[in-house]
């Protein structure tokens, strides 16, 4: 007698929720874990502000995508309250066995949410925490206090670095048994295309003579591009040959833009904008130095070291992880420009160096960030909650 077939398990439904669709690390890791899933085993779905510049990739990386365009991240009382709204009808029309939210406004509306409709299994990855020490100590506790109100809520925290779990530890917004770190996995195919590093310094006005520093990421106050212009002053007055490029955007350009001038820096610093070729202009460059306040590991910085630079970058939260003082790479103390233009310029001094810097850097963060190592822990981690609730 011939066995009968046996069904096929039910796949799980995943809903991803994030607050915006722009070119960002979050996003990148967001979208990266949609785009891999496995689609035998999830069922994955997506929702986020729908106006950022990589709203098409959002898109097509889910089966579904949900446009919630209140999304925004100042504080806006009005929007915020539409967004729990929104979120909390998508989660009653959609039954997901899975919601796992990411960044703080997505991440604190959609767990509210989860509580007027429940979802079975909440996961929350901590891409960076909401406070930092750039702030008042009334506001950062007001954020802390947010977190831990729905932490209770939340069956599973995910964070980048091993540092913010700790820190996460200490201030009570997630606990020990239900929590681990998972590095932030990067598409290598997209970092190890061909680049022709003359051509693209040549559109940039630049020879094979010069020496580029490459910085990336958004014009804004925690990435502190003021910073890396003060700096960078310092280190052309030392070395002729020295140029600047920041790759990025933001509220702080035309400040950029007045410090550069007032420096009398010339075109000796490019401001490039948002661009599409960011591995290839990494690549084109000789080093990469980076002037952030905080940050959760800091994802251009590792992308740096995945092809191979040698980087400068601020002794902050998760860095210290991969960036080992002079095994890795060069730290500094935040916010100290003298120490950052010191750096640069040891670098700049040392070829041999640069090179043992950069293969060291290379060989640590290949074995780390793999995107697909990524998204099978993820999955891991959705499996085990879906054995527990079972």
């Amino acid at each position: 007698m011939q066995s009968p077939v046996k069904p096929s398990p039910r796949r799980a439904k995943v809903l991803h929720l994030i607050t915006l669709s722009v070119v960002g690390g979050s996003q990148d890791n967001t979208f990266g874990t949609c785009e891999r899933h496995d689609r035998s085993r999830f069922e994955v779905h997506l929702a986020t502000n729908s106006t950022g510049r990589w709203v098409d990739r959002a898109r097509a990386s889910a089966d579904a995508f949900h446009p919630i365009d209140s999304y925004v991240t100042p504080p806006s009382p009005i929007n915020d309250l539409k967004s729990l709204v929104a979120t909390t009808r998508l989660l009653r029309r959609e039954r997901y066995d899975i919601l796992h939210t990411h960044t703080a406004k997505a991440g604190f509306i959609g767990r509210l949410a989860a509580r007027f409709a429940p979802v079975p299994i909440v996961v929350h990855t901590y891409h960076a925490f909401p406070w930092h020490d750039h702030m008042s100590g009334t506001k950062r506790g007001v954020f802390i206090g947010m977190e831990r109100l729905v932490r209770d809520g939340t069956h599973y925290h995910i964070t980048v670095s091993e540092n913010e779990r700790q820190e996460g530890l200490r201030r009570r917004v997630l606990r020990e048994p239900d929590s681990r770190t998972i590095y932030s996995g990067i598409d290598f195919t997209k970092l190890d295309r061909p680049v022709d590093r003359d051509a693209i310094r040549a559109s940039l006005g630049w020879g094979p003579r010069e020496r580029v520093i490459g910085m990336v990421g958004r014009l804004d106050a925690q990435k502190a591009p003021e910073l890396m212009v003060q700096a960078f002053a310092r280190v052309a007055a030392a070395d002729p040959l020295a140029r600047l490029m920041i790759v990025g955007d933001g509220e702080l350009r035309p400040n950029v833009e007045e410090r550069i001038r007032s420096l009398a820096l010339g075109d000796k610093v490019k401001l490039l904008g948002f661009r599409d070729d960011v591995p290839s202009l990494v690549q084109a460059s000789d080093i990469f130095a980076l002037s952030s306040l905080w940050e959760g590991l800091g994802r251009a910085m590792t992308e740096a070291m995945l092809v191979g630079k040698a980087v400068v970058v601020p002794a902050i939260n998760g860095i210290p992880e991969i960036v080992h003082e002079g095994r890795t790479g060069l730290l500094y103390p935040a916010g100290q420009v003298d120490k950052l233009a010191d750096g640069i310029l040891r670098l700049l001094a040392d070829p041999a160096l640069v090179t043992r810097l950069g293969n060291d850097a290379r060989l640590l963060t290949r074995s780390l960030f793999d995107l697909n190592g990524m998204v099978r822990s993820i999955e891991e981690v959705f499996t085990a909650q879906l054995a527990r609730r079972s």
